[in-house]
Order: structure tokens, then sequence, then C-alpha cells
């Protein structure tokens, strides 16, 4: 059965699960943990909402390995910059520095880089197969955006470059026919009456950048789409494990229930689950001494005490479903805590209760 010291054999770990599970935090305290027992890690943040400098304690991350140092131990922290990482491959897959210069200088590709469909998931992906085929890191830790996003992330290696090879992006390549296809109509007129008038005020000809940048592209699809089959196998590499992390309120148990199932059904290699802000408070000892409390007090504290127990016997209860459902093993389950860690030494008492 996995454990904790198992998964942080593992060369990939991701982390997947709704939001507001504490997966970020588990994220980087799993990087501290492979830390701790002596092998190099890093984590890096898929996550837009890049929290993960806040449970690190630093002021921001980028691209470039951002070292944290906790007691005696050390690893790598590290964001995804899309833009980059787009530049990056281009000029890796161009087939001449003379066709990467010229679609790094395309107005079109320097605006849509950022926001083309799908283009954030592959560079998550393509920056994963970089650090891992780079061999510098043992175990490398990826904290990912809520379920819903992370199921884009998974199937981007192939969305990518489906548009690439579509019939959209080929038409662009000869946009005079646009212009031309089918009788001349008052939609088509205006169209192009449009475009002049932008070219006019702009200086920019739309067709031509259109046109140039869907040829300039023609040239990579090959690249893609044999990277994309290099990332689709090492997502699902035996040296790789996904992790459901979640709390154990019933949303989130069955949130995770249904991802654990599209993970399952896509061949990705679960490793189990890690359980946040779960509650242990056992039956209370009634012959046991209490101090001299008032009545009133002894009474209302008794009361608080027999919610936490109902509470914790729900999480007993949701601990079993999951386990029953998913049929994977409990990595760990983590006492709640009256505050998240924001600092190192809550981050590495976070990663202790995980080993």
């Amino acid at each position: 059965m996995m454990t904790i010291d198992g998964l942080l054999r593992k060369r990939l770990v991701i982390c997947v699960g709704a939001g507001g599970v504490g997966k970020t935090t588990t994220a980087a305290a799993l990087a501290l943990a492979g830390a701790l027992h002596q092998r190099r890690t890093a984590v890096i943040t898929v996550d837009p909402a890049r929290r993960l400098k806040d449970a690190l304690g630093i002021a921001g991350l980028s691209t470039e390995p951002h070292t944290v140092t906790a007691g005696r131990v050390r690893f790598d922290a590290l964001a995804l910059d899309t833009k980059r990482t787009f530049d990056a491959l281009i000029e890796r897959f161009a087939p001449s520095p003379a066709v990467a210069e010229r679609i790094l200088a395309n107005r079109l590709y320097q605006e849509v880089s950022n926001e083309l469909a799908g283009s954030a998931e592959y560079m998550a992906m393509e920056k994963l197969h970089e650090l891992v085929l780079g061999r510098h890191y043992q175990t490398l830790v990826v904290d990912t955006p809520p379920s819903a996003h992370v199921r884009d992330l998974l199937a981007a290696p192939n969305r990518l470059v489906n548009l690439l090879t579509s019939r959209a992006v080929s038409l662009l390549q000869t946009p005079a026919t646009l212009l031309s296809r089918g009788p001349l109509s008052v939609g088509r007129l205006g169209l192009t009456a449009l475009l002049k008038v932008l070219q006019r005020w702009t200086g920019v000809d739309l067709l031509h950048d259109l046109a140039d940048f869907a040829a300039a592209f023609e040239h990579l699809v090959e690249g893609f789409h044999a990277r994309a089959e290099e990332v689709n196998q090492l997502l699902r590499a035996p040296t790789t494990a996904f992790v459901l992390v979640t709390t154990l309120e019933p949303h989130t148990v069955e949130t995770a229930i249904s991802f654990h199932h599209e993970l399952a059904v896509g061949g990705f290699p679960i490793a189990g689950i890690i359980a946040n802000r779960v509650l242990a408070f056992p039956t209370l000892d009634e012959s046991a001494a209490l101090p001299p409390w008032s009545e009133q007090l002894r009474g209302r504290l008794l009361r608080n005490y027999g919610e936490l127990h109902a509470l914790s016997q729900r999480d007993q209860q949701a601990v079993k479903t999951l386990q029953s459902r998913t049929k994977s093993p409990l990595l760990a389950a983590v006492p709640a805590a009256t505050r998240a860690p924001t600092t190192l030494a809550g981050l590495e008492r976070f990663a202790r209760l995980l080993l």
C-alpha cells in the first residue's frame, strides 16, 4: 500500500482537488517533506491565484527556481509564466532561427500567446516536461488549479495541437478566401470595408498578420504533436503519482470521488488521498476528573465537546466512504488547526504531520 514515504520517491507528484481544501499548502508541505527525506525537491504552481508564495512566506514566484530554506533543508519553488514558456517552445521547435524570430515578432502572436485556447494549460505541461527531463529534481510536486480547471490541464497536451491543425487555422493561411468565398454579400462588403478602415487607422494589415501567424505555426505542428505525446506518456508513467487532496465536508468528498473516477478512466496513476482539517475528538470519559467549573460553564463546554465529537464521527465516516468508493489508500489525515500555516515554521509542522 502506498504511503507518504513511497509517494515522495516518485519523480512527479500532482496534487488535485476542489478549491479551498488546502491543496496549495499540501503541495508546499510535500515538497518540504521531500527535502526532509534528503531528496532534491521543487514545488510548482499552475494555479493562476498563485497562493503558493503566501504559504512559503515569500514575496513572489517566477519560472526561475526560488530556493526556500526551512531550518537545515532546502527546496525550490516556482510558478508558471505562459508567455515565457511559449516563447521558449517556439524557439525550440522552429525549423530555423529566422522562422522563430518571425513568429515572436508577429503582432498577433504577441497579443494571443497568453490567451490562445489551451495555451496556458499546454505550457504548464511543457514546463513540467522540461523540469522532469532535466533530472535536476528527484521529486517535483505540482499544485494545480481547482478540479474543474485541472480537467483542462490534463487534456492540454492535445488541445493546442488540435487547434493548430484545425480547418479554421488552415483558412487563415489563405485569408483572401475569407473574403471571396460564396456570392457577394453586404456582410462581406462590410467586413472588407472595416478591415481597410482598421488598416488605415492602425497601420496594421490584419489579414496579412493572420496569414503570417497561421503559416508560421504550420512549421511547429509536428514538434508540438511529438511533445504532446511525450507529455501524455509522462502523466501516465509509473514514476508519476496523482494525489487527491480534500476536506471531509460532504460536497468536497463527492467532488473528490467524482474526480477520482475521471482520473481512473483516463488511465492516470492515483497514489491515494490526503484528508485535511480532520477532527478527532474521542468519546469523553465521563469518569475522568474535571476541573471545578461552575455548572453553567461545565454544561456549555460539554455541549461544545459533544458537537465536536459528532463532527469527528462524521469525518471518520467520510474517510470510510472515500476509501470504499475510490479503493484508494488514505495517505495522511491532517488534523484541523485554528489557522492555516502561513510561515515556514507552520509549513514544517504541517509537513511533519504528513510524515
